[in-house]
Parts: structure tokens; sequence; C-alpha cells
């Protein structure tokens, strides 16, 4: 269960716009690097330098990705350990969670969006980019649908 909402929100997050634009330039300058590197030719000094910028760039582009599931599994595992209950109330006015980290009931307004995939609910914050991450399984057809109509 973990590993599948980990994945389901590691997703979401390099989804997101902003990491679109990051990826989109980080993946721009390794190509620019490899046209100019073809380029280059017989200077040892240029081609040295442009093929440890592409170095650098491929695992700039692979460590932000693995460093992104690393705390992502983190942060559900706290919450959620293994072994562990979870189990989800879908109110009229909030959403109430409870887990080995305690109970919240937290308010539709609370959030701004929600995203469900196929091994997590993905609830965004308000006002910042904090996502609360609830499994799936622990949610009906009409949890999800009253979920989507409140948010």
């Amino acid at each position: 269960m973990i590993r599948g909402m980990t994945t389901d929100a590691v997703i979401y997050t390099l989804t997101r716009p902003l990491a679109v634009i990051a990826y989109t330039a980080l993946i721009a300058a390794f190509v620019v690097n490899a046209i100019v590197l073809g380029m280059v030719g017989g200077d040892h000094e240029q081609t040295t330098t442009l093929t440890w910028t592409m170095l650098a760039i491929a695992a700039l582009i692979v460590a932000s990705i693995i460093f992104t599931r690393a705390s992502t599994r983190r942060a559900i595992s706290t919450t959620m350990p293994p072994g562990s209950v979870v189990r989800v109330e879908v109110g009229e006015e909030s959403l109430k969670a409870v887990s080995k980290a305690g109970v919240s009931d937290v308010r539709y307004a609370t959030f701004r969006s929600v995203h469900v995939g196929r091994h997590a609910a993905l609830l965004r914050l308000r006002g910042t980019s904090v996502v609360t991450v609830l499994p799936r399984v622990v949610l009906s057809d009409e949890d999800v649908a009253l979920l989507k109509s409140r948010i």
C-alpha cells in the first residue's frame, strides 16, 4: 500500500507545472550540451567540460527524482507505518482521518484541490504546496465523489 501511495504522490509532484518547467529546462540544457559536444570536435578541454556538464545535468535529474521519492515515502511511512490501521470518515462538512499520528478533522474549505490516483487520494491545502495523502483503499467511490464535489 505504501509503495503505491508513494508512486501516486511522486507522479503528482513531478507533474506539477513548476516541476515540468524545471525538468524541461534541464533536458533542454542536456540536449544543447549534446549538440555542442557533437560540433566541437577535436578540442579536448571543451569536450571534457561538456561531457562533465552533461553528466552533472543527468545526475541532477536522477537525484531530484530519487530525493522526491525518498522524502515522499518517508513522510507517508511516518504517518502510516506498515501494519498500522488507517481510517477515513468523509462527512458532510469535513474529513476525519485516524492514523498512528493521531486524529485530524479538517474542513473541506481547507483544501484547494483533490486528485485521486490508483493507490492514493491527494488533497492539496489552500495557500501552500502541501499535500495530504490518504490511502485510496479506505475511500469508497461515493466518498471520492463527495470529496470531489466539496473541494
